[in-house]
């Protein structure tokens, strides 16, 4: 018969391999027919930024970085393609099957765990010079539910997400 403190080891360790599994969701999606090499230039447009100026600008310096990265060059004149980000905050649930406490194995009881969580959102879009869409990129990742938790940590935390997200983004770029 197992203890209460190992099922409480358990049921954690269910808990914790539910949470993991809300890492960073990249999906990029091209025009087959853009010739991405051609392009050498980029603006900003206009999109819908962070609420947060500090993840503003961490947002854009994270982009402009890997723009860099790979032989774009930012202008303020007429550009091959214009770049611009949206960044949104949305409240969903999530929900995992756990065992119960006391219980352990294939027959023992179940049941549905379900938490309220915010999730990230950031859309970056390449158009070309007549406005059509020519590569965009999205992450989604689940945001710290800590209402206590330290500010500047949280800030650490959000810029490492953002400098992280923006990275896995860029790797599709320039489409193969």
């Amino acid at each position: 018969m197992l203890s209460k403190s190992s099922s409480l080891v358990g049921f954690l360790l269910l808990l914790l391999v539910a949470v993991s599994v809300q890492a960073q969701k990249v999906s990029v999606g091209f025009d087959r027919a853009a010739d991405f090499s051609k392009f050498k230039t980029y603006t900003w447009a206009k999109g819908s930024p962070a609420k947060n100026p500090a993840i503003d600008q961490e947002i854009i310096a994270a982009i402009e970085q890997q723009l860099t990265l790979k032989g774009l060059t930012r202008t303020t004149g007429s550009s091959d393609v214009s770049i611009s980000y949206s960044a949104a905050v949305m409240t969903g649930f999530d929900e995992a099957t756990v065992a119960k406490p006391g219980t352990w194995g294939p027959r023992a009881g179940s049941g549905n765990q379900v938490w309220q969580i915010k999730k990230g959102a950031l859309l970056i879009t390449m158009k070309g010079v007549n406005n059509e869409e020519l590569w965009r990129a999205t992450a989604t990742d689940t945001l710290s539910q800590d209402a206590n938790a330290d500010v500047t940590k949280d800030m650490d935390k959000a810029r490492k997400k953002v400098r992280q997200a923006v990275e896995k983004m860029f790797k599709y770029y320039p489409p193969k």
